[in-house]
């Protein structure tokens, strides 16, 4: 799991998690990147994580309504040394997922950053899977299907698809894409995500997605989902639609 950490005032910023959250990362083999609030954007755009925590002395809506106003749908927890009921109230309107006392145990902590985060997903208890139209990504066993028929995927290939079916709709730079591949900071040169691109594509097109994936030049990827509609779906759309001849270029995407 990757986890931001924002300290939202001055006692907050000196690049430390609170007790709690410390130890709750320790025990949750959780990535942990700290900012301040200056950096939250930038941050939520370079590098792919699950969830935020924003440490406040007493809970303020702003930055909840900074991020949901440059639409992160990413879950977050305000963590507070001062909690008022009506400052707790305020923070959930503006789109926290939870709100709790700088006091809590880590082992609670713990349990609801793995809720929170199971609900961002769209899961239940036990449910992981994500359906779009003919893909099927099933996290619990780290499968990937079409039409219920597995794909043999490497791990890396594997996490690719699934970073880009739970951020669909999303244009992912290859930075993001590295950061969620390599947490540990040992990071490949980034063409490796142009070719893991490039087998990812090749293994579908085997299997009728003619284009997976979306290509902005110099910029990043996408899931085209329109590739995985129902065939038929797909054929009723395409009626109308003149059959242009299109062309496909191998070259990277330049920059970071």
């Amino acid at each position: 799991m990757r986890l931001i950490c924002i300290g939202d005032t001055q006692k907050n910023t000196d690049g430390r998690p609170c007790r709690a959250l410390s130890m709750a990362i320790s025990e949750g083999n959780i990535l942990l990147r700290m900012s301040g609030r200056e950096g939250i954007l930038s941050m939520l755009r370079d590098f792919s994580s699950d969830i935020v925590i924003i440490q406040q002395t007493q809970p303020d809506p702003y930055l909840v309504r900074m991020i949901r106003a440059n639409r992160f749908d990413i879950p977050i927890i305000i963590i507070a040394r001062n909690l008022i009921a009506i400052d707790t109230a305020e923070v959930i309107s503006a789109g926290a997922d939870d709100c709790v006392s700088i006091t809590i145990e880590p082992v609670e902590l713990l349990a609801r950053i793995k809720a929170v985060v199971r609900r961002g997903r769209g899961y239940g208890t036990t449910s992981q899977i994500i359906t779009i139209g003919r893909l099927t990504v099933k996290e619990d066993t780290q499968e990937v299907l079409l039409d219920n028929d597995p794909i043999l995927l490497t791990h890396a290939e594997y996490e690719v698809v699934s970073l880009m079916a739970r951020r669909r709709g999303s244009l992912l730079n290859k930075s993001v894409i590295l950061s969620a591949l390599y947490a540990d900071g040992n990071r490949p040169a980034s063409k490796t995500i142009d070719v893991m691109v490039c087998r990812i594509r090749q293994k579908m097109r085997k299997r009728g997605i003619i284009e997976p994936f979306k290509t902005s030049w110099g910029m990043g990827y996408r899931l085209n989902e329109n590739a995985f509609l129902p065939l038929g779906a797909r054929e009723k759309d395409n009626l109308d639609v003149p059959n242009y001849v299109t062309k496909e270029s191998s070259l990277p995407i330049t920059g970071d």
